[in-house]
């Protein structure tokens, strides 16, 4: 059946559901060229064990005012904080009762309660101006009450929560050496049938916003050059086209209904999956006008770049489908490999991509080459359409998962640690992209 024919099918090929693609077909092999089944490919790998890796246990200091500003700064830092995985981050009734209220630092009250560090986060309206003052430090408990960390920004009232996601990062970094990634958002499809709309949401699950118009069905967007959110979509039954958050439709060279598209990190590169007869081709260039042919692999779908720059993305293999990365597979014939992100870990580049295991879908993750596969889902529905943070210690994915907190946008370290739901959405098609530079001044302490 050729594309145009399925053009809602296509729309969801490598999603969350294990089975080959409904076009382009191989040959049923016959039962001496079978493939290995998937759990005889991932042989006896479980799921990694980060979460059981003690963390530092560290406080966020009681708000010590009334201001709404004040209370969104404190709970964007905790949220995040929390979010990292990097921390055990004590709850509010577990805190000193002495510390609420308190005007100076005492942490020796702190001290009882086991806890290494504390973050202070505090935002105050600046009176007579449409402005914010931020302001963020950190203590270890073993040095006292002296900050070893201490920052103030004058922002924008209206970025507040953008501002505040940015000291979250700097407070990481001074905790862990690394600052973090929560200063990012994310984009995905949800929807079924002839209802998917593109989301963006901010990367802590806050403010989910649908962008795409509703008589249109959208795949595959992706933040590109100037940080305009770009997209696929058909209207009528008609091909898929790239649209712009503007609604503007953007022309290529070829035609095709596009089903994949990718951004370098730098904005350099752009890749488009486009369809070609009865299978699906890859094209690279500078920018949409400049395109040309990529790779000869058949139903080349859901492009990214790795870190260095390289082009990566899932095609056909000869029992299913791989991951590709400059046409070389990296994930083993004979499971249907999907959706793969690379993650600039501080241990080195990790491929994260998912993988189909019977009626479930789980996520592994290898290195750049696909060495060293563990495994970081087991048994939890499906899971699938990972996304790196941009610090890279982080994969945000989506589960059917009915345990814990059930189905939902999560995050989760990238040692399979600690995932944590911020959106009870599921959808496909997720991207995690650093926000633009914000407008924070940094100011001189007293």
């Amino acid at each position: 059946m050729r594309l145009k024919k399925n053009l809602l099918a296509l729309a969801v090929l490598s999603s969350l559901a294990a089975s080959a693609p409904p076009a382009a077909r191989a040959e049923e092999p016959t039962p001496a060229d079978a493939p290995p089944s998937p759990e005889d490919l991932l042989g006896n790998i479980v799921v990694v064990a980060g979460a059981t890796r003690p963390l530092p246990r560290i406080a966020v200091l009681p708000s010590s005012s009334w201001d709404e500003e004040d209370v969104i700064m404190r709970s964007v830092a905790r949220r995040d904080l929390e979010l990292s995985g990097e921390f055990e981050v004590i709850s509010d009734d577990d805190s000193p009762e002495e510390a609420w209220g308190a005007e100076t630092l005492d942490v020796s009250i702190w001290a009882k309660k086991k806890v290494e560090a504390l973050v202070e986060a505090r935002a105050r309206p600046v009176p007579g101006q449409d402005k914010v003052e931020l302001r963020a430090r950190v203590y270890f408990v073993r040095n006292g009450a002296a900050a070893v960390f201490d920052k103030r920004f004058l922002i924008p009232a209206s970025d507040l929560r953008e501002e505040a996601h940015r000291i979250s990062d700097l407070v990481i970094g001074a905790l862990t050496g690394q600052n973090g990634g929560f200063a990012s958002r994310m984009t995905f499809v949800a929807g079924v049938g002839k209802l998917r709309r593109v989301f963006t949401v901010d990367a802590d699950g806050h403010d989910p916003k649908p962008v795409s118009p509703t008589e249109e069905i959208a795949v595959a967007p992706a933040f590109g050059k100037g940080d305009a959110l770009y997209w696929a979509a058909s209207a009528q039954n008609g091909e898929y086209r790239i649209r712009t958050a503007s609604g503007q439709a953007v022309d290529l060279p070829m035609k095709g209904s596009v089903y994949g598209l990718a951004f370098s990190r730098d904005r350099s590169r752009v890749a488009v999956s486009i369809a070609d007869g009865g299978t699906i081709k890859m094209f690279v260039g500078p920018d949409f006008a400049s395109l040309a042919p990529a790779s000869e692999v058949g139903m080349a779908l859901r492009p990214t770049f790795t870190p260095s720059g390289k082009l990566a993305y899932s095609g056909e293999g000869r029992f299913g489908q791989r991951i590709y990365v400059e046409d070389k597979p990296i994930s083993p014939d004979g499971l249907f490999a999907s959706a793969p992100t690379f993650c600039n870990h501080p241990d080195g580049v990790r491929a994260v991509f998912a993988v189909g295991v019977g009626k479930d879908t789980d996520l592994v993750s290898t290195d750049e080459r696909g060495r060293g596969m563990v495994r970081l889902t087991q048994g939890q529905g499906r899971n699938g359409y990972p996304a790196c943070s941009p610090d890279g210690r982080l994969v945000a994915f989506f589960s059917t998962r009915t345990s814990g907190e059930g189905p939902g946008l999560y995050v989760m370290r990238l040692d399979g640690g600690r995932p944590k739901r911020i959106s009870t959405l599921v959808g496909d098609s997720l991207r995690w992209d650093p926000l633009p530079p914000g407008r924070g001044v940094e100011m001189k302490n007293n």
